[in-house]
C-alpha cells in the first residue's frame, strides 16, 4: 500500500496514478547499448591477434558497462515504484524519494494553472513535464518525465473539487485569470509572446 492509499480521508478516492515514461531509464539504456556495441567489436576480434591486444580489454569494459547499466536500472526501478504522482477526488499529490521523502500536495480548488513542457522527442514518444501552479505557499508542483502528460492534466481539470458537501469551481474563472494576465502584461511582467501564449491556453480550457 502506497503513501496515497494510507493517507486518504473519508470519501476521498484515487482517480489517476501517473507513471514515469521509459525515458526515465535513459542512462541505463544508453550504457547498456554502449556495452553491447563494445561487446560486438570485441567478439569480432576473437581468434585473431587483435583479441589479445584489444578485444579482451574491450570485453572487460563491455561487461563493466553492463553491470553499471543493470545496477542503475535496478535503482531507478526501485525509485519509480516508490515515487507517486496521484490525482484524487480532492487533491493532487507528489511523493518522491527513497531514503528521505519529499511530499507535496494541493487541493484541487487551489490549482490555478497546469503547464505541460514537451520537446520534439516528448511529443513523439508521449512524455513530458507537468507543472501544476497552485495558490499554496510552494507555488508549483513539478512532475517530471510523466507518461501521457495530457491524461494527467485532464484528470486534474476534469474533477470538480469539493470542500465537504459544498462544491466549488474546478478552477478559477477564466475571466479572472484573463484579467490577472492582462494586469501582468500592463506591468511589464510578461512579454507579448508570453501573454499571447498564456491567453490562448486559458481560452482553450473553456
Amino acid at each position: 500500500m502506497g503513501y496515497a492509499e494510507k493517507n486518504l480521508v473519508p470519501g476521498e478516492t484515487i482517480l489517476y496514478r501517473a507513471r514515469y515514461h521509459w525515458v526515465f531509464y535513459r542512462f541505463s539504456i544508453v550504457v547498456m547499448v554502449l556495452a553491447a556495441v563494445l561487446a560486438v567489436f570485441a567478439y569480432r576480434t576473437k581468434g585473431e591477434q587483435a583479441w589479445n591486444e584489444v578485444g579482451w580489454w574491450l570485453m572487460l569494459v563491455a561487461a563493466a558497462f553492463a553491470v553499471i547499466a543493470l545496477a542503475s536500472f535496478a535503482m531507478l526501478r526501485f525509485r519509480a515504484n516508490l515515487d507517486e504522482f496521484i490525482v484524487t477526488s480532492r487533491r493532487v499529490i507528489r511523493k518522491v524519494g527513497v531514503v528521505s521523502r519529499e511530499i507535496q500536495q494541493a487541493p484541487l480548488e487551489k490549482i490555478q494553472d497546469i503547464t505541460i513542457e514537451q520537446g520534439v522527442f516528448g511529443r513523439m514518444l508521449g512524455f513530458g513535464t507537468v507543472i501544476v501552479e497552485t495558490a499554496s505557499e510552494k507555488g508549483m508542483i513539478v512532475f517530471p518525465s510523466v507518461a501521457g502528460p495530457e491524461g494527467f492534466r485532464n484528470h486534474i481539470w476534469g474533477q470538480p473539487p469539493s470542500r465537504g458537501d459544498a462544491p466549488v469551481p474546478a478552477a478559477p474563472p477564466a475571466q479572472a485569470r484573463l484579467e490577472e494576465l492582462e494586469n501582468l502584461k500592463q506591468r511589464g511582467l510578461v512579454s507579448p509572446e508570453e501573454y499571447a501564449a498564456k491567453r490562448q491556453e486559458i481560452l482553450s480550457h473553456l
